[in-house]
Protein backbone atom coordinates (compact mmCIF):
# COMPACT_ATOMS: atom_id res chain seq x y z
CA UNK A 1 0.00 0.00 0.00
CA UNK A 2 2.84 2.38 0.90
CA UNK A 3 4.62 1.50 -2.34
CA UNK A 4 1.49 2.34 -4.37
CA UNK A 5 1.09 5.65 -2.53
CA UNK A 6 4.72 6.51 -3.24
CA UNK A 7 4.23 5.85 -6.96
CA UNK A 8 1.12 8.04 -7.06
CA UNK A 9 2.84 10.84 -5.18
CA UNK A 10 5.83 10.84 -7.51
CA UNK A 11 3.55 10.70 -10.54
CA UNK A 12 1.70 13.74 -9.24
CA UNK A 13 5.01 15.46 -8.65
CA UNK A 14 5.99 14.85 -12.27
CA UNK A 15 2.77 16.37 -13.58
CA UNK A 16 2.65 19.37 -11.27
CA UNK A 17 6.29 20.10 -10.49
CA UNK A 18 8.03 18.46 -13.46
CA UNK A 19 9.68 15.82 -11.31
CA UNK A 20 11.91 13.76 -11.03
CA UNK A 21 14.67 15.83 -12.57
CA UNK A 22 14.11 18.10 -15.53
CA UNK A 23 15.72 20.76 -17.70
CA UNK A 24 13.46 22.85 -19.93
CA UNK A 25 14.64 25.47 -22.40
CA UNK A 26 12.06 27.56 -24.25
CA UNK A 27 12.84 30.04 -27.01
CA UNK A 28 10.21 32.53 -28.22
CA UNK A 29 10.61 34.46 -31.48
CA UNK A 30 9.23 37.91 -32.26
CA UNK A 31 6.15 36.45 -33.97
CA UNK A 32 5.29 34.34 -30.90
CA UNK A 33 6.42 31.03 -32.37
CA UNK A 34 9.29 29.07 -30.89
CA UNK A 35 10.78 25.84 -29.63
CA UNK A 36 10.74 23.76 -26.45
CA UNK A 37 13.64 21.47 -25.52
CA UNK A 38 13.15 19.23 -22.47
CA UNK A 39 15.14 16.56 -20.72
CA UNK A 40 13.57 14.38 -18.04
CA UNK A 41 15.65 12.17 -15.76
CA UNK A 42 13.88 9.35 -13.90
CA UNK A 43 15.93 7.14 -11.60
CA UNK A 44 15.92 3.54 -12.78
CA UNK A 45 14.72 2.15 -9.46
CA UNK A 46 11.54 4.19 -9.71
CA UNK A 47 10.93 3.10 -13.29
CA UNK A 48 11.15 -0.51 -12.16
CA UNK A 49 8.94 0.22 -9.16
CA UNK A 50 6.22 1.60 -11.39
CA UNK A 51 6.04 -1.38 -13.71
CA UNK A 52 3.25 -3.92 -13.42
CA UNK A 53 2.90 -7.33 -15.01
CA UNK A 54 2.06 -6.93 -18.68
CA UNK A 55 3.02 -3.22 -18.71
CA UNK A 56 6.80 -3.49 -18.78
CA UNK A 57 7.21 -1.55 -22.01
CA UNK A 58 5.33 1.51 -20.72
CA UNK A 59 7.12 4.03 -18.46
CA UNK A 60 5.36 4.64 -15.12
CA UNK A 61 5.11 8.38 -15.76
CA UNK A 62 3.67 10.22 -18.79
CA UNK A 63 6.93 10.80 -20.65
CA UNK A 64 6.64 8.24 -23.45
CA UNK A 65 6.72 9.23 -27.10
CA UNK A 66 3.07 8.30 -27.50
CA UNK A 67 2.15 10.75 -24.69
CA UNK A 68 3.84 13.64 -26.47
CA UNK A 69 2.40 12.64 -29.85
CA UNK A 70 -1.08 12.69 -28.34
CA UNK A 71 -0.42 16.05 -26.71
CA UNK A 72 0.89 17.58 -29.93
CA UNK A 73 -2.14 16.29 -31.83
CA UNK A 74 -4.46 17.75 -29.20
CA UNK A 75 -2.89 21.24 -29.05
CA UNK A 76 -3.45 23.44 -32.10
CA UNK A 77 -0.11 24.84 -33.28
CA UNK A 78 2.09 22.33 -31.42
CA UNK A 79 4.24 19.69 -33.13
CA UNK A 80 6.71 17.09 -31.90
CA UNK A 81 10.06 17.45 -33.66
CA UNK A 82 12.03 14.67 -31.96
CA UNK A 83 11.97 12.20 -29.07
CA UNK A 84 14.87 10.14 -27.81
CA UNK A 85 15.52 8.01 -24.75
CA UNK A 86 18.64 6.49 -23.24
CA UNK A 87 19.54 4.63 -20.07
CA UNK A 88 22.51 5.29 -17.83
CA UNK A 89 23.67 3.44 -14.75
CA UNK A 90 21.45 5.67 -12.60
CA UNK A 91 18.71 7.18 -14.79
CA UNK A 92 16.40 6.76 -17.73
CA UNK A 93 16.71 9.99 -19.73
CA UNK A 94 14.05 11.33 -22.09
CA UNK A 95 14.87 14.17 -24.48
CA UNK A 96 12.05 15.94 -26.31
CA UNK A 97 11.92 18.82 -28.78
CA UNK A 98 8.69 20.52 -29.80
CA UNK A 99 7.75 23.48 -31.99
CA UNK A 100 4.88 25.86 -31.26
CA UNK A 101 3.27 28.27 -33.72
CA UNK A 102 2.10 30.81 -31.14
CA UNK A 103 2.08 31.73 -27.46
CA UNK A 104 -1.34 30.18 -26.89
CA UNK A 105 -0.02 26.77 -27.95
CA UNK A 106 2.96 27.15 -25.61
CA UNK A 107 0.84 28.07 -22.59
CA UNK A 108 -1.68 25.31 -23.29
CA UNK A 109 1.16 22.79 -23.45
CA UNK A 110 2.64 24.04 -20.17
CA UNK A 111 -0.71 23.84 -18.40
CA UNK A 112 -4.07 23.31 -20.09
CA UNK A 113 -5.92 24.17 -16.86
CA UNK A 114 -4.51 27.69 -16.69
CA UNK A 115 -3.69 27.27 -13.00
CA UNK A 116 0.08 26.96 -13.30
CA UNK A 117 0.69 28.84 -16.55
CA UNK A 118 -1.27 31.78 -17.93
CA UNK A 119 -0.78 34.46 -20.57
CA UNK A 120 -1.99 38.04 -20.43
CA UNK A 121 -1.13 41.62 -21.30
CA UNK A 122 0.24 44.46 -19.21
CA UNK A 123 0.09 47.63 -21.26
CA UNK A 124 2.02 46.93 -24.44
CA UNK A 125 3.81 43.91 -22.99
CA UNK A 126 3.10 40.20 -22.88
CA UNK A 127 2.82 38.74 -19.37
CA UNK A 128 3.51 35.05 -18.74
CA UNK A 129 2.82 33.75 -15.23
CA UNK A 130 4.27 30.40 -14.15
CA UNK A 131 3.80 28.48 -10.90
CA UNK A 132 6.12 25.71 -9.73
CA UNK A 133 4.20 23.84 -7.05
CA UNK A 134 5.43 22.47 -3.75
CA UNK A 135 3.96 19.41 -2.03
CA UNK A 136 4.25 20.58 1.56
CA UNK A 137 0.66 19.53 2.32
CA UNK A 138 1.43 15.88 1.48
CA UNK A 139 1.53 13.17 4.17
CA UNK A 140 4.76 13.94 6.09
CA UNK A 141 5.67 10.25 6.17
CA UNK A 142 5.58 10.08 2.39
CA UNK A 143 7.70 13.22 2.14
CA UNK A 144 10.27 11.55 4.36
CA UNK A 145 10.36 8.60 1.92
CA UNK A 146 10.51 10.76 -1.20
CA UNK A 147 13.01 13.46 -0.18
CA UNK A 148 16.13 11.22 -0.08
CA UNK A 149 15.23 9.79 -3.49
CA UNK A 150 15.16 13.30 -4.98
CA UNK A 151 18.65 14.21 -3.80
CA UNK A 152 20.86 15.06 -6.77
CA UNK A 153 17.89 15.93 -9.03
CA UNK A 154 16.90 19.47 -9.94
CA UNK A 155 14.37 21.50 -11.88
CA UNK A 156 16.08 23.85 -14.34
CA UNK A 157 14.01 26.21 -16.47
CA UNK A 158 15.05 28.91 -18.92
CA UNK A 159 13.09 31.16 -21.26
CA UNK A 160 14.77 33.11 -24.06
CA UNK A 161 12.75 36.03 -25.40
CA UNK A 162 13.15 38.23 -28.50
CA UNK A 163 13.59 41.38 -26.36
CA UNK A 164 14.83 42.19 -22.86
CA UNK A 165 12.64 40.72 -20.14
CA UNK A 166 11.36 41.74 -16.72
CA UNK A 167 10.96 39.24 -13.89
CA UNK A 168 8.79 39.42 -10.80
CA UNK A 169 8.63 36.81 -8.05
CA UNK A 170 5.16 36.80 -6.53
CA UNK A 171 3.55 35.47 -3.39
CA UNK A 172 0.15 33.75 -3.32
CA UNK A 173 -1.63 37.13 -3.21
CA UNK A 174 0.29 38.75 -6.06
CA UNK A 175 2.72 40.65 -3.85
CA UNK A 176 6.31 40.96 -5.03
CA UNK A 177 8.99 38.92 -3.21
CA UNK A 178 12.71 39.56 -3.20
CA UNK A 179 13.67 35.91 -3.63
CA UNK A 180 11.71 32.74 -4.47
CA UNK A 181 10.65 30.39 -1.61
CA UNK A 182 12.80 27.66 -3.17
CA UNK A 183 15.71 27.73 -5.58
CA UNK A 184 16.88 30.85 -7.38
CA UNK A 185 15.53 32.97 -10.23
CA UNK A 186 17.27 35.56 -12.41
CA UNK A 187 16.89 37.66 -15.53
CA UNK A 188 19.81 38.58 -17.77
CA UNK A 189 18.78 40.59 -20.80
CA UNK A 190 16.52 38.36 -22.88
CA UNK A 191 16.93 35.23 -20.71
CA UNK A 192 14.86 34.35 -17.63
CA UNK A 193 15.95 31.36 -15.56
CA UNK A 194 14.81 29.43 -12.52
CA UNK A 195 16.60 26.52 -10.86
CA UNK A 196 15.91 24.54 -7.71
CA UNK A 197 17.00 21.26 -6.17
CA UNK A 198 13.95 19.03 -6.55
CA UNK A 199 13.90 18.07 -2.87
CA UNK A 200 13.89 21.75 -1.87
CA UNK A 201 11.03 22.59 -4.24
CA UNK A 202 9.10 19.46 -3.31
CA UNK A 203 9.10 20.24 0.42
CA UNK A 204 8.87 24.04 0.24
CA UNK A 205 6.04 25.53 2.28
CA UNK A 206 5.12 27.79 -0.66
CA UNK A 207 4.93 27.55 -4.43
CA UNK A 208 7.31 29.52 -6.65
CA UNK A 209 5.38 32.02 -8.77
CA UNK A 210 7.14 33.84 -11.60
CA UNK A 211 5.73 36.69 -13.67
CA UNK A 212 7.67 37.39 -16.87
CA UNK A 213 7.08 40.48 -19.04
CA UNK A 214 8.43 41.39 -22.46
Amino acid sequence: MRKTALILLLAAAFVFSSCIGTATEIMIRRDGSGTIAMEYRIFREFESLGKLDGNERWPPLPVGKADFERTAARVDGLSLRSFTTKTTEKDVIYQIKLDFAGLEALVYFLDASGQRASLGREGEKNRLTLSFNSFSDTDPELLVLVSPVLEGYSLDFSLTLPVNAELRILDENGGVLGTPPAGSAAVQGTVVSFSSPMAELFTSTRSVNLEILW
